[in-house]
């Protein structure tokens, strides 16, 4: 029982990173139609999903699979941390909190572990 759970949540984390490295394109094709239906909040969207995009790519590009899973926190961690502080002050938001970062981070790398 135990190992079919296992292998459901491998699968969701699986179809998860599929799902993100899809984001800048289904973003992108999604702008144009949110600019004109949405004009008000057209600059928040569209920072918004650029930032998650860039912060994914970041995280991918640190993630190491032999790494222990706090090395790959932390690399994420520190990869992401900026990208998203730049895009919330883009988009004139607060900046996310540290211990918001790691969420995003911990959740991330789950994602990566998953799909490897």
């Amino acid at each position: 029982m135990a190992n079919k759970f296992e292998q459901t949540l491998e699968n969701i984390g699986k179809s998860f990173v599929k799902v993100l490295q899809g984001v800048d394109k289904a973003a992108a094709v999604a702008e144009p139609f949110v600019d004109i239906a949405f004009p008000v909040l057209a600059p928040i969207y569209n920072t918004a999903a650029n930032g998650a995009a860039a912060a994914i790519k970041a995280g991918q590009g640190v993630y190491n699979p032999q790494a222990s899973d706090t090395d790959n926190l932390l690399a994420i961690t520190l990869a992401v941390e900026p990208l998203l502080a730049q895009y919330a002050q883009q988009a004139g938001l607060t900046a996310p909190t540290t211990a918001v970062v790691l969420q995003y981070a911990a959740a991330l790398q789950k994602s990566l572990a998953a799909a490897k």
